[in-house]
């Protein structure tokens, strides 16, 4: 790269050093002639100038460069953290779903045990129920075969009081 000497008055800098502005950092020259003297002490301190300024444009141009290197980092620290954020959210979703299934399957199976216990109960009170029937029955059978023996008992003993009665009662005769 060439360079050119250029006096010290000619050079103008824009002055904007704010991080999210050191990217436009700009180094305005002038080219307007000036009569360049024959002084070879002004012309080191020209050159000096200008390497300074040189030294200065370059520090500014890595100061960009790195800031931007840092920016294009945390876009990418803050790309993957919200990749891994997604992610975790993801995961923890399906978790929650996960356990919410087994939790209403473990609340279904309850409710499922608790309704057979109660079907069970109810058949075991139906069966005592027809059980006590069933005897019931029986004993009015027992009841009833018991009040027609003992109809046919005192039929039969009011047939012999009748067949009784007839033998010591005369017959009389009609006329």
């Amino acid at each position: 790269m060439k360079k050119e000497a250029l006096p010290k008055g000619n050079i103008q800098k824009a002055h904007s050093f704010s991080p999210s502005s050191r990217t436009n950092c700009v180094i305005q020259v002038k080219k307007n002639p000036v009569p360049v003297s024959s002084n070879p002490g002004l012309r080191k301190d020209e050159i000096n100038s200008l390497k300074e300024a040189a030294a200065a444009v370059h520090q500014i141009k890595l100061s960009a460069q790195n800031e931007l290197e840092l920016a294009r980092k945390m876009r990418g620290d803050a790309h993957k953290y919200q990749q891994e954020t997604a992610t975790r959210a993801r995961s923890d979703a399906q978790q929650l779903i996960l356990r919410t299934r087994l939790a209403t399957q473990r609340e279904t199976e309850e409710l499922i045990r608790q309704a057979s216990e109660e079907i069970q109960k109810v058949l075991a009170d139906i069966r005592m129920i027809r059980i006590m029937a069933q005897e019931e029955l029986a004993a009015q059978r027992k009841f009833t075969d018991a009040a027609k023996l003992r109809t046919m008992s005192m039929a039969i003993q009011d047939g012999f009081e009748n067949i009784e009665v007839k033998k010591k009662k005369p017959m009389v005769s009609v006329k």
